[in-house]
C-alpha cells in the first residue's frame, strides 16, 4: 500500500484537467479505510474503499473535507482494513491552485 505519485507536485499523469488533481492509493485491501492527517494531526479527509479484489486503488482530490485543496507540506495515511492497520506518508508540492 502506498501513495502514487510521491512527492505530488501540482499535477500528475492521472489528471484530466489541470483542476482535477488526483493522488491515488494502490494495492489497498478489498475493503479498507484511508484516513490522511496533516503533519499536525489534523484529519484532512476519509476514503473508503470496496472491491472484490485485492489490490485495488482509491483516488484523492487533494481536497479537504471542506472542499478545499490542500497546502503544500507532509501528510499521512492510516488504512485499516478489518485488523489489519497501516500508517504512511506522502508529499503534496502545490504552487499554484
Amino acid at each position: 500500500m502506498h501513495t502514487v505519485p510521491d512527492p505530488y507536485y501540482v499535477t500528475s499523469q492521472f489528471e484530466a484537467t489541470t483542476d482535477a488533481k488526483v493522488i491515488k492509493f494502490v494495492n489497498l485491501p478489498a475493503d479498507a479505510i484511508v484516513r490522511i492527517y496533516s503533519s499536525s494531526g489534523v484529519l484532512v479527509n476519509v476514503l473508503e474503499h470496496h472491491s472484490d479484489t485485492f489490490g485495488g486503488e482509491a483516488d484523492w482530490n487533494v481536497r479537504n473535507r471542506n472542499n478545499q485543496v490542500v497546502a503544500s507540506g507532509v501528510y499521512f495515511y492510516h488504512v485499516e482494513a478489518g485488523d489489519a492497520r497501516r500508517v504512511g506518508r506522502f508529499t503534496v508540492v502545490n504552487f499554484a491552485q
